[in-house]
């Protein structure tokens, strides 16, 4: 039994100093810190990305099930962005160790929407420019 409460104590203190660590490394400025925090990184490899990877697989999940009522409302670009895109870019590509905003990276949905946009506005243009009553007569004679 005491054992037992013994385990228990020191499982307590090194979780405590884990945490402690983080919110410690934390409280440096940026402007001094030159590579992530060494804590950071390791709860970033041990905690972080295993459940970055069931946050992925989760989301396509939900993403799938959820495809009968984006489709209709025209915004499974949003569903798959936030539901597949972002926990798959959390947990592959973004360098270990920096827990950045998720605002920092490049504004995906930002960038088709303006796409979109343009290749709506080029598709209106050429529909305006090809019902334009064209000429039905030959070539001009040439004198």
């Amino acid at each position: 039994m005491k054992k037992n409460t013994m385990n228990k104590t020191i499982l307590f203190l090194a979780v405590s100093f884990f945490c402690l660590g983080t919110i410690n490394a934390l409280a440096v400025p940026d402007k001094y810190r030159t590579s992530p925090d060494p804590v950071a990184v390791m709860a970033d490899g041990v905690l972080v990305r295993p459940l970055g990877l069931v946050s992925t697989i989760i989301g396509s999940v939900f993403y799938v099930i959820t495809l009968p009522f984006t489709i209709p409302s025209d915004s499974e670009d949003t569903a798959r962005q936030q539901l597949v895109e972002y926990p798959a870019w959390f947990t592959f590509q973004r360098p270990i160790g920096n827990f950045g905003h998720r605002y920092q990276r490049e504004n995906i949905v930002g960038q088709k929407r303006v796409l979109q946009e343009t290749l709506k506005k080029e598709r209106e243009q050429e529909k305006k420019d090809s019902s334009k009553p064209t000429s039905t007569q030959g070539p001009e004679p040439v004198e």
